[in-house]
C-alpha cells in the first residue's frame, strides 16, 4: 500500500476513524514508502486524542526504520506533540543512536521542547561526537545560563574549535555574569593552555571589576597570547589609577601584545597615555606607529591645543614628523595650516606629501585665505602645492587664479596649473585656454597646448588646429599627435604641409597623425616621404601605411 502525502491525506477523508486509523497503522508498520510513513504518523497522531493512545506506534517506527530523514521527521512529531513522554523517549534513544544528524535534531528538539528540566541531558550532550550537536547543546546551556554546565563549558576550550568557539564563549561568559566568577577563577593557574589563554577573554565580557587585579596579574604571563588577551580584557575593566600597569606593556618583547596595548589605551582615553604613544611615532615599525597614530587621534579629539604635535613635525626625527603631520589632518586642526605649507620646503619627498594629505582633510574642500596668500610666496614648491590644493577643492571662484600659474618660471608650478584646471571642467578654462594661444611666451603656450589636449572636447581641438602652425617644434608635434586621434578631421592639409618640416619630431608626429585618422588621401604624401633620411621617419611612415590600408603598395 502506498500513497504519496496528499493522496493519502483524500484517502482518509473517505473513510471512518477505525478504518483510517488501521491503514495508518498498516502503512507505519508495513510500508517502504519513507514520504507515505511520516503522512501516516501526521495523520494517526490527529487521531489520537488522550496523546499516548498511538505512541507507542510512533516509537516502534522510530525504533524500527533507521531512515535518517525518516527519524528526523519523527523527531519532530514525538517531541511536539507527546511532550514530557515524548522528550523522555528522545532522550533515551540519543544514548543509542549512531547518526550524528540525527542526534543534532534530536538534541535540538528536547532544549526547544524542555529546556529548563533537561540541563543534565544538555551536558551529556556536549561530549557528541558531531560538532553542529555539541554547538547546539552549548547554545541552549547559556541560553538557560545552567551554573552546572559552567565547568564542562569550560573544559570544552581545550579542544580549540573554531566551529564553537563563539557560542561556547557567549555561553560562557553569559552563566559567569549570573555570579559564577569563582568557578572561572579556579582556572586561573590551569595547565591547559588552551583553556588558560581564553580566560582573560571571558573576565573581560563579563566586564567585573573584581576580576582587574588578575588580569593586572596576567600582564607578566609567559604566554604572550594571554599578556595580549589581558590588555583587552581590561580596557572597560581598568580603574585610571591603575593606568601604569597597562603602559608599562607598551614595553612588551611581543608586537602584537604592544599593537593590542596601543589599540586599548587610545580607547581608555587616559591623557597620560599620550607622552609614551608619542615617543612610539618614531619607530620603524610602521604598524606601531599607525596604531600609535590611530590610539593619539582618539584621546587628542578633545583636546584644545596641540602643541606637542607642532614640536614633533619641527623636530628631526623623520618617522615621528610624517606621522605628526598625518595626525594634525586626522584632528583637522585648522591651527596647523602654516606649519603644513612650511613642511612643502621640505627635503623628504614623504612629508611633502603628508603636508598636502593633511591639508586636503583639515580643509575639508573649502577654501582658505590661507592657501590663496600663499600662491605669492616665493618658494615654487608652496605655490606647486597650493595650486593642487585648489585643484582637489574645484572652487571655480579659484580659476583666475590658477591660470596665472600657466606663465610661472617653474615648470613644476605650470604643470600643477594644468592639472588643476583640468580637473574644474569648466568652459571658462577653455575659453582661458584658447585666449592665450596667442601668447609671446613660448612656455605659456605650451603649458595651455598641454590643458586643451587633456580637455579632449571638441572646442580644445579646433583650437589646436592653428598650433598645426606654431613656430614652436614642441606645440606643433602635441598638436599633431594630439588632432590625429580624431576621426572627423575636415582637411588633412595641414598634417601633409608638416610632413615637409625640417624637425624629425614634427614630421614623426605628423606621420602618426595620418596614420590615426585613416584617410586614404594620405597614402600619395607618405609614399613620397618614403624617401626621408631619417629611418625613424621612415619606420613611421611604414607604419602609418599599413594602419591606412595593408595593401597600400598597390598605390606605387
Amino acid at each position: 500500500m502506498s500513497f504519496n502525502s496528499d493522496q493519502l491525506a483524500e484517502k482518509i477523508k473517505t473513510m471512518d476513524q477505525k478504518e483510517a486509523v488501521e491503514m495508518l497503522l498498516s502503512i507505519l508498520s508495513t510500508s517502504d514508502n519513507m514520504e507515505s510513513k511520516i503522512k501516516a504518523a501526521e495523520l494517526l497522531i490527529q487521531f489520537d486524542e488522550s496523546k499516548n493512545k498511538y505512541f507507542q506506534y510512533i516509537k516502534n517506527t522510530f525504533l524500527n526504520d533507521r531512515h535518517p530523514q525518516l527519524r528526523l521527521q519523527l523527531i519532530n512529531l514525538i517531541g511536539t506533540y507527546y511532550k514530557d513522554e515524548g522528550i523522555n523517549f528522545l532522550k533515551e534513544q540519543y544514548k543509542t543512536c549512531s547518526d550524528g544528524t540525527v542526534r543534532k535534531n534530536l538534541i535540538d528538539i528536547v532544549g526547544k521542547v524542555d529546556l529548563n528540566t533537561s540541563i543534565p541531558f544538555l551536558i551529556e550532550a556536549l561530549n557528541d561526537a558531531n560538532i553542529e550537536a555539541k554547538e547546539i547543546a552549548i547554545t541552549y546551556l547559556g541560553k538557560i545560563s545552567a551554573s552546572e554546565a559552567l565547568m564542562s563549558l569550560i573544559d570544552l576550550l581545550h579542544l580549540k574549535n573554531a566551529e564553537i568557539y563563539d557560542s561556547l564563549i557567549y555561553a560562557i561568559v553569559k552563566i559567569g555574569k549570573k555570579g559564577n566568577l569563582e568557578i572561572i577563577n579556579d582556572y586561573i593557574n590551569t595547565e591547559d593552555p588552551h583553556i588558560k589563554r581564553e580566560i582573560p577573554i571571558i573576565l573581560g565580557k563579563i566586564g567585573s571589576k573584581e576580576s582587574e587585579t588578575i588580569l593586572i596579574d596576567f600582564l607578566k604571563d609567559d604566554n604572550p597570547i594571554i599578556r595580549k588577551n589581558s590588555v583587552k580584557a581590561l580596557e572597560k575593566i581598568i580603574e585610571l589609577k591603575n593606568i601604569k600597569n597597562v603602559l608599562e606593556v607598551l614595553e612588551d618583547k611581543d608586537i602584537e601584545v604592544r599593537k593590542e596595548t596601543i589599540r586599548v589605551l587610545g580607547n581608555i582615553g587616559s591623557k597620560r597615555a599620550v607622552a609614551p604613544l608619542l615617543e612610539l611615532l618614531k619607530e620603524d615599525d610602521v604598524k606601531i606607529r599607525n596604531f600609535a597614530k590611530n590610539a593619539l587621534n582618539k584621546i587628542l579629539s578633545k583636546s584644545k591645543s596641540y602643541e606637542l604635535l607642532y614640536d614633533i613635525v619641527k623636530g628631526r626625527n623623520i618617522n615621528a614628523r610624517k606621522e605628526a603631520i598625518k595626525l594634525l589632518g586626522m584632528l583637522k586642526d585648522v591651527n596647523a595650516i602654516d606649519l603644513l605649507m612650511t613642511t612643502f620646503n621640505s627635503k623628504v619627498t614623504s612629508l611633502r606629501g603628508a603636508a598636502y594629505r593633511s591639508l586636503l582633510k583639515i580643509l575639508n574642500d573649502k577654501i582658505d585665505d590661507k592657501i590663496i596668500n600663499a600662491l605669492a610666496d616665493k618658494s615654487w614648491q608652496i605655490r606647486m602645492f597650493c595650486i593642487k590644493i585648489l585643484g582637489e577643492i574645484r572652487d571655480p571662484s579659484t580659476i583666475d587664479n590658477i591660470f596665472n600659474f600657466i606663465e610661472d618660471d617653474n615648470g613644476s608650478v605650470r604643470k600643477a596649473a594644468v592639472d588643476a584646471l583640468i580637473k574644474f571642467e569648466d568652459e571658462k578654462v577653455i575659453e582661458l585656454a584658447r585666449e592665450s594661444l596667442e601668447s609671446s611666451n613660448w612656455k605659456t603656450r605650451r603649458a595651455v597646448v598641454k590643458l586643451l589636449i587633456l580637455a579632449g572636447n571638441k572646442e580644445s581641438f579646433d583650437s589646436l588646429m592653428s598650433c598645426l602652425n606654431d613656430e614652436d617644434v614642441y606645440i606643433k608635434s602635441w598638436a599633431a599627435m594630439a588632432l590625429g586621434k580624431l576621426k572627423d578631421i575636415e582637411s588633412i592639409e595641414p598634417f601633409i604641409q608638416l610632413l615637409k618640416e625640417n624637425d624629425d619630431k614634427i614630421r614623426i608626429s605628423a606621420i602618426k597623425a595620418l596614420g590615426e585618422i585613416g584617410n586614404k588621401d594620405a597614402i600619395k604624401p607618405l609614399i613620397q616621404a618614403l624617401g626621408d633620411d631619417n629611418w625613424d621617419v621612415r619606420k613611421e611612415i611604414e607604419n602609418a601605411l599599413n594602419h591606412i590600408d595593408p595593401d597600400w603598395m598597390n598605390y606605387l
